[in-house]
């Protein structure tokens, strides 16, 4: 079986690309999936060529996308712009004549080691507004650092034409989708869920949120724990390719995802692309996307230190994020369950803003722009 390295070895040359790409780019991490639909849709802008850092795919199960862009492999040094997608850790690897971090990050403090390896960039890109001024406050030039948002494939994610096809039954079915952590406030839904409905209510939540980096974690086990001996409709969701996720929202009727910071938050975004009414925490990323009139905003309550012993070790010296007011969270689980016709509206006009503004071909447009900018002003 030829590995990709081997098959790195023999490739065709085709055209000299335009754009090379770095980072993680197989599997299904976040970083991953922002990659991979992030370079094919510059890819049709304007030529790419991937390195990725995760070379450990065997060359049978890539697509021909994928071949494509490897095939590309040339020494990108002083050439072409370098674009790197994943940890900040990973950037020192991007080499170039412009040497691009794409950085998604969550708290108020960027810690100094990673400050220090993103001065060393060129460029810094960020999703959002609110992602751009959190860097400038960390001491990053304000002319290096330039908003190149995510976005979402709307023909893949898109309503079902004939929901009765998977929709298990007459429950209202309130989906999150996001790895367990603090950060998340994955379990504090399932308290505040667990305390606005009582069992014989026609409504349950699903909870889409493995997480593969704490070890020994059931999602299951978790959700008991929390639950005592409450029998509230809580649902465990396992982790699951692509094409069943999206089955997963389709089968939903509203997303909910009380975070206390996000630096994009792609689900949120499959979420609206797939009609899905959507209560998320009116704080850092999503505040770009998100209003009243395509969504149901969350109440911050105050800004509360950053906790988290597995994520965020050193805590505070992270700064602060959101602390969502749960009783607002409540109120507005209750009421898209008893105004339906009104959340499913709501819905459809999120689709509507997600198809005119952020698809990832309107994602690649902005970056092409910002390339352009550069390849003229140096």
């Amino acid at each position: 079986m030829q590995t990709l390295v081997e098959y790195l070895s023999t490739a065709d040359e085709l055209e000299l690309p335009r754009v090379n790409a770095f980072g993680f780019y197989f599997g299904e991490t976040t970083w991953a999936r922002h990659a991979r639909a992030f370079f094919t849709a510059l890819d049709r802008k304007r030529p790419v060529a991937l390195f990725p850092l995760d070379l450990s795919q065997d060359i049978e199960s890539l697509t021909p996308e994928d071949r494509r862009l490897l095939g590309r492999r040339e020494n990108p040094d002083e050439v072409y712009p370098g674009i790197c997608i994943g940890p900040i850790e990973s950037m020192s690897s991007v080499r170039g004549c412009r040497r691009i971090a794409f950085v998604v990050w969550e708290t108020t403090v960027l810690p100094h080691s990673k400050r220090e390896l993103l001065q060393t960039m060129d460029e810094i890109w960020t999703p959002s507004v609110w992602g751009r001024n959190l860097l400038i406050e960390n001491g990053l030039p304000a002319e290096r650092v330039f908003v190149v948002p995510e976005g979402v494939d709307t023909e893949v994610f898109r309503p079902q034409e004939d929901a009765a096809v998977t929709k298990p039954s007459s429950l209202f079915r309130l989906l999150c989708v996001g790895k367990w952590e603090v950060r998340k406030g994955v379990e504090d839904l399932v308290r505040c869920f667990a305390e606005e409905f009582q069992p014989e209510e026609e409504i349950e939540l699903v909870l889409h949120g493995a997480n593969p980096w704490l070890y020994g974690f059931d999602l299951q086990q978790k959700i008991a724990e929390i639950l005592g001996g409450s029998q509230a409709r809580v649902v465990a969701s396992l982790p699951m390719p692509e094409s069943e996720l999206l089955e997963l929202y389709r089968s939903c009727d509203a997303f909910v995802l009380p975070t206390r910071a996000e630096g994009w938050g792609l689900p949120i975004m499959e979420a609206m692309a797939c009609g899905l009414p959507v209560i998320v925490t009116n704080y850092s990323a999503p505040a770009d996307f998100l209003d009243e009139s395509i969504a149901y905003p969350l109440a911050i309550e105050k800004m509360v230190p950053v906790h988290d012993p597995y994520f965020f070790p050193d805590g505070a010296a992270n700064g602060v994020w959101a602390q969502p007011d749960f009783a607002h969270l409540r109120t507005l689980m209750r009421h898209v369950f008893e105004h339906r016709e009104e959340a499913a509206a709501k819905g459809r006009l999120a689709r509507q803003a997600v198809c005119s503004k952020w698809t990832w071909d309107h994602a690649a447009e902005k970056a092409c722009a910002v390339l352009d900018r550069d390849l003229t002003h140096g």
